[in-house]
């Protein structure tokens, strides 16, 4: 246990019946003199004898103390001194609450936070526990303790192998035995992926028919400066019948602001189409050729034809100056956030079941309670999976009041800096 002496901005444990200085905290008295070091013992305060002391009963002795503190110390063998420390920003994948966690040295240190919050770690030299603010509170006298991403990892991990362990003894034996412990791939459930179009999706990522679960924890991010000539697109998530394609038929009407990335298909061109303005038409051995080759976002087949939306489609929009706007499944993210795109991605989300029953109704459409259960259904599962890709959520209740927001959101795009993933800017 550790106790945090708020007055010098460190915490002390006890080390049998010594009392250690077990940690300096970023931003306090402590660090700003340049006399405690991690490791020092505590020997006396003002005259007083800490040795054999609890860390509670030092408390509370510096509790009974005012004015200037007389401190001596036994200092620690000398060591090598740290490297000079980076800022490391980073977004965080998880919800935390010190006041329940059980394993934090020094529950007042503790800092909470939300997934999608961005901290800002001024100290990694524990292993187990970094030192950090919240995005816009680095004014805060003193930095707080959060879970390192290894312990965060570690701890996480050693939940989904209890889980394998719970389930492999509660699940029914037919003459095998269950040897990983691991969390089991997760298999996808639901309907097909379609697209506007309606011909069956495939993403280009490697989505199998399972999916291995993953351990979120935090994200490294850096600071983005809007380009003139660089125009992020603009990526709209969500359940079937939630009003994405209206949201996007709204943006496209100003057409000298927004444009969709011209599809590729393998079918034959018709007598009325313009080549690179309805379709890119190619042959049916290089679109698989594309595929292999990981140029297409998301794809699928239609009538034993190919149709796809490839990154170079997306790139061209991006290069004539215009915002690409596409609605895509949450699978075709991963190859897009790794290309040079830099994605913006918005997640249209629906109501609760009620206020949606009450949309449909307002807007004359017809449907079955089923349905609304599914889009609820599907928008949860699709949150649950891919919620750390989302930039935005947006809850569709009135579609006007959605897409003004969508593009109060976009303009501020052009005009603010944004936390973007780190590796996005390594080599712009």
């Amino acid at each position: 246990m550790a106790l945090l002496i708020y007055c010098a901005g460190a915490t002390v444990r006890n080390e049998g019946e010594a009392v250690i200085i077990g940690r300096i905290v970023r931003g306090g008295a402590a660090e700003k003199s340049g006399l405690l070091h991690e490791g020092d013992e505590l020997l006396e305060v003002n005259g007083v004898a800490m040795r054999g002391k609890s860390v509670h009963e030092v408390c509370q002795v510096l509790g009974a103390l005012s004015g200037t503190l007389c401190v001596v110390l036994a200092p620690r063998a000398p060591a090598r001194a740290p490297p000079p420390h980076r800022v490391l920003h980073v977004r965080a994948h998880f919800d935390y609450d010190p006041e329940d966690d059980v394993y934090i040295p020094c529950r007042e240190l503790g800092i909470s936070f939300q997934k999608g919050d961005v901290l800002h770690v001024i100290s990694r030299e524990d292993p187990n526990w970094w030192q950090a603010f919240r995005e816009g509170e680095e004014d805060q006298t003193l930095a707080g303790l959060i879970p390192s991403q290894a312990f965060q990892h570690q701890r996480e991990s050693m939940k989904l192998t209890l889980a394998g362990e719970v389930a492999a003894r509660d699940k029914p034996r037919k003459g095998g035995t269950l040897l990983c412990a691991k969390k089991p791939p997760r298999k996808k459930k639901g309907k097909k992926a379609t697209s506007e179009a309606g011909y069956p999706i495939y993403s280009t990522s490697g989505g199998d028919e399972y999916e291995q679960e993953e351990i979120l924890t935090y994200e490294e991010v850096a600071l983005y400066y809007p380009r003139a000539s660089h125009k992020r697109p603009i990526v709209l998530i969500g359940p079937p019948n939630i009003g994405r394609h209206e949201l996007r038929q709204r943006l496209m009407e100003d057409s000298s602001r927004f444009a969709a990335a011209v599809p590729h298909t393998s079918r034959p061109r018709k007598d009325h189409e313009v080549p690179g303005q309805d379709y890119h038409f190619i042959s049916r051995t290089q679109f698989e050729a594309d595929i292999l080759n990981r140029k297409f976002v998301e794809h699928g087949e239609y009538e034993k034809a190919y149709y796809g939306t490839s990154l170079e489609a997306i790139r061209e929009v991006v290069n004539s100056g215009k915002i690409c706007v596409l609605n895509l499944h949450p699978q075709s993210l991963k190859i897009l956030r790794n290309s040079d795109l830099k994605p913006y991605t918005v997640f249209v989300a629906p109501p609760s079941l009620e206020k949606l029953r009450q949309k449909k109704i307002r807007n004359g459409e017809a449907f079955k309670e089923e349905e609304l259960k599914e889009i609820i259904a599907t928008a949860r599962d699709m949150e649950l999976r891919w919620g750390h890709l989302f930039d935005m959520i947006i809850i569709n209740n009135d579609t006007q009041r959605a897409y003004q927001q969508l593009l109060n959101e976009i303009n501020s795009l052009e005009r603010e800096p944004q936390w973007v993933p780190a590796h996005w800017l390594k080599h712009t």
